[in-house]
C-alpha cells in the first residue's frame, strides 16, 4: 500500500458527501437519544408524583395538589404537568363476578365519607403536541434534520403515572367511625340481597 501526500483532487466531493451525511446522522442521532433520555427521566418523576399527590390528597381530606406543587418538587420545567383525580380501585372490583355484589362489598371497609378516600391521581408530563412555541427538548422534535426521516415522535408526547392511596385521616380510632363502618358493610350485605 502506498501512502500519497500530494492531495487527490478526485475524490473531495465524495468526503464532503459522507462527512455531510455523516454529521445529519450524528445529529438525528443525538435528538431522538436526548429526547428519549429526558421522558426516561421524567416517567420515574411522574411516578414520585403521582405517588405524593395521591397521598396528599389522603392526607388533606380529599384536597387534590395543584400542577404547580407537584412541579414544584418533582419536575425541572413548569407548566408542562398534570394532575387529574381518577376513579380509584376498590376490593371489590377485584372479586370474582359470581359473588353476589352485596358480599364483595363487604371487602370495601369505609366509614361512607368520601372524603376518607381511597384516592386515585393520574399525573401527566409532556405536551399536547410538537409545535414550534413547545419548550425544550419539544421543539427538537421540529428539527429537519438533511438526509434523515422526519424526527417528530406524534405517539410519544407525554409521560403518564397513576396512583392509589387510602384515606390517611381515615384511622377509625372513634367507637363512632367502627359503627358506621360496619352499619355500612350490613346494609351492603342486605341490599346484595335484594
Amino acid at each position: 500500500m502506498k501512502i500519497s501526500l500530494a492531495p487527490r483532487r478526485n475524490c473531495a466531493g465524495q468526503f464532503m458527501a459522507e462527512a455531510a451525511i455523516g454529521l445529519a446522522l450524528m445529529t438525528f442521532v443525538w435528538i431522538v437519544f436526548t429526547y428519549a433520555l429526558f421522558l426516561g427521566n421524567n416517567q420515574t418523576r411522574t411516578v414520585m408524583a403521582a405517588r405524593y399527590a395521591a397521598w396528599y390528597q389522603g392526607a388533606n381530606k380529599g384536597t387534590m395538589p395543584t400542577a404547580g406543587q407537584v412541579d414544584q418538587y418533582f419536575f425541572y420545567q413548569t407548566g408542562i404537568s398534570t394532575v387529574k383525580s381518577a376513579t380509584p380501585e376498590t376490593v371489590s372490583s377485584f372479586v370474582p363476578p359470581f359473588i353476589p355484589k352485596g358480599i364483595s362489598k363487604l371487602f370495601d371497609l369505609s366509614d361512607g365519607t368520601a372524603a376518607n378516600g381511597p384516592f386515585k391521581v393520574n399525573v401527566t408530563f409532556g405536551v399536547q403536541s410538537a409545535s414550534a412555541s413547545s419548550p425544550f427538548p419539544f421543539d427538537l422534535l421540529n428539527a429537519k434534520v438533511p438526509f434523515m426521516p422526519d424526527s417528530t415522535l406524534s405517539g410519544v408526547l407525554s409521560v403518564q403515572s397513576s396512583c392509589q392511596w387510602d384515606g390517611v385521616a381515615d384511622n377509625w380510632s372513634s367507637a363512632d367511625t367502627v359503627l358506621k363502618v360496619v352499619w355500612n358493610a350490613l346494609k351492603n350485605l342486605v341490599s346484595g340481597f335484594f
